[in-house]
């Protein structure tokens, strides 16, 4: 069997900025600041990350455990609306196609990978019908680091599948995506839907690098030898 843990943001989906907004929002009602978001680049990063470097760069200290939890909360509560209310959210082009096929397939196991606290990458799965495809996983929830997300999501896949995969591939569009699942001791996949290009994801030192989520399945076709299920 192999494993796949997949990314969220720009992996799978585009939220159309809900995240953001639901952060700016958070943020607003509990310490009165505007833009909150305006001072950060979240690709790639955690949920606990970019909640912490706000407080660093425009509260200018470190936040709290109970802090950051109170931000969050508030930022779930938002989060839902605004992903619903999104106009430009979208599932991202290959991607039901490709997890369709690899979940049907007996070779497979779709795990998560993923910055966004547990609750909060539900919310913004659940738009596009994609937390069907995704028993478990491991989120920003877990740990702050990212590669320790990934050993976490592959731990949960192990328990969950009942099994230990011959390889495990983590895919993602950030060059921190394939930063962890190379510590973590995995195959990358850099997949160019997102800000970075293919050029960057190769720089990233990416086992492989796709245009779209429909190529994976030839690259885990040929490391599977077998074919997939339509």
């Amino acid at each position: 069997m192999i494993f796949i843990l997949f990314d969220i943001d720009g992996t799978l989906i585009h939220s159309g900025g809900a995240g953001a907004r639901a952060l700016n929002l958070a943020f607003k009602e509990k310490y009165g600041i505007d833009e909150a978001m305006s001072v950060v680049n979240p690709h790639g990063q955690t949920d606990v990350a970019i909640v912490e470097e706000i407080f660093r760069k425009k509260l200018h200290r470190v936040p709290d455990e109970e802090e950051i939890q109170q931000i969050l909360e508030t930022y779930l509560f938002y989060l839902r609306k605004e992903v619903w209310k999104a106009e430009k959210y979208k599932v991202l082009e290959g991607v039901v196609e490709t997890l369709d096929a690899l979940h049907t397939s007996k070779g497979f196991f779709l795990g998560l990978a993923t910055g966004n606290i547990e609750k909060g990458a539900r919310i913004k799965l659940e738009r596009g019908d994609l937390n069907k495809y995704f028993l478990c996983g491991g989120f920003g929830s877990d740990h702050r680091e990212r590669w320790q997300i990934v050993k976490k999501a592959y731990e949960r896949c192990v328990e969950c599948a009942v099994e230990v995969p011959s390889s495990v591939y983590v895919v993602g569009d950030t060059p921190l995506d394939v930063e962890a699942g190379k510590k973590a001791g995995f195959k990358t996949v850099g997949v160019a839907t997102s800000i970075y290009t293919v050029e960057d994801l190769k720089r990233s030192g990416a086992d492989f690098v796709i245009n779209n989520m429909l190529e994976l399945l030839n690259i885990l076709e040929k490391d599977a030898s077998l074919l997939l299920k339509k």
